[in-house]
């Protein structure tokens, strides 16, 4: 009994190695209509990563492109392009990615993202504000939402956060005095 269990097992492993060493023909799966098209998709869901897969390997995708690979933002802009008229294939994102890139808006949403970033990881330091501040006023902030923040950045310059880490309490405490009121 024990054995036909360990043989099942083997021929598992080995179908799928099998499978995980196919390579994908990007012409035969080009015009495909993908997983995530008619299906509502988790991070971990094995065929949106199929789908991801397929495109990061026909669309010759930057490692930094990744932040568009997330089921809900490629059904978005599908959705966009199906309005157009083009059909609902990894032909239609890849080609419109290529677009895209060419675009003026992906180079500051690149540029941004790169940014964004830099300053997650960054320390607050007001001695650096003026420069810091780019990606701030980038998300929309006002000359008195920087005025607002940058003093609640003195507030807490001692506890050596990342801006990243400070823009949370601070959103964070914006919310919690609109419920006081």
């Amino acid at each position: 009994m024990m054995l036909r269990y360990l043989i099942f097992f083997i021929c598992f492993l080995f179908s799928a190695v099998v499978n995980a060493q196919r390579t994908i023909d990007c012409e035969k799966e080009l015009d495909k209509e993908p997983y995530f098209v008619k299906h509502k998709t988790s991070e971990k869901d094995s065929l949106l990563k199929r789908d991801i897969a397929i495109l990061k390997h026909c669309g010759n995708f930057e490692s930094i492109d990744s932040v568009f690979f997330k089921g809900q933002m490629l059904g978005s802009l599908m959705l966009d392009q199906v309005r157009l008229g083009k059909p609902a294939t990894y032909r239609t994102l890849i080609e419109y990615f290529a677009e895209f890139k060419k675009t003026i808006g992906y180079k500051d949403f690149i540029k941004g993202l790169v940014l964004y970033k830099e300053m997650a990881m960054k320390k607050v330091n007001l001695d650096n504000w003026e420069t810091d501040k780019e990606l701030f006023v980038r998300m929309g902030f006002t000359v008195g939402d920087l005025d607002d923040f940058k003093g609640f950045l003195t507030s807490v310059a001692s506890e050596n956060l990342t801006y990243k880490v400070a823009l949370t309490r601070y959103m964070s405490e914006i919310e919690a005095m609109r419920i006081d009121k």
